[in-house]
């Protein structure tokens, strides 16, 4: 009988520091994922330049200055102008294709002295 009165007694679930401990890992994986995802996002609007760009049409892929203006211009319209400098973008002609490449890192701060980031590198071919 006294094993069952201790049976119904015990405790089930968490305790209460159990619960600050879970609330403070889902809190730091919130963090987290609120820092990374802008930079992911940034990196699809870049990516999603540089596709624009090999596939327009009436751009003279012969001119880095014409590549350039025209990244420029949607880079800014796609409000990520201060992520991707001139800088960042190397270009080179080689057998009738035009190459692209634009690599750039971004940091953003985290938990106190610590920062998160990421490098980006992406590639596009430009066939004419």
């Amino acid at each position: 009988m006294n094993k069952k009165k201790l049976n119904k007694h015990r405790q089930k679930g968490l305790s209460g520091p159990g619960w600050l401990v879970v609330i403070a890992i889902f809190s730091l994986l919130m963090l987290t994922f609120f820092k990374i995802y802008p930079m992911y996002y940034d990196y699809f609007l870049v990516k999603s330049v540089l596709e624009s760009v090999q596939e327009d049409a009436s751009l003279d892929v012969k001119s880095k200055r014409a590549i350039w203006e025209s990244m420029k211009k949607k880079l800014f319209i796609n409000e990520v102008h201060t992520l991707v400098t001139r800088d960042n973008v190397k270009m080179s002609r080689k057998d009738g294709k035009t190459t692209i490449t634009v690599s750039y890192e971004t940091r953003d701060d985290y938990i106190g002295n610590l920062f998160i980031g990421g490098k980006f590198v992406e590639t596009v071919v430009i066939d004419r």
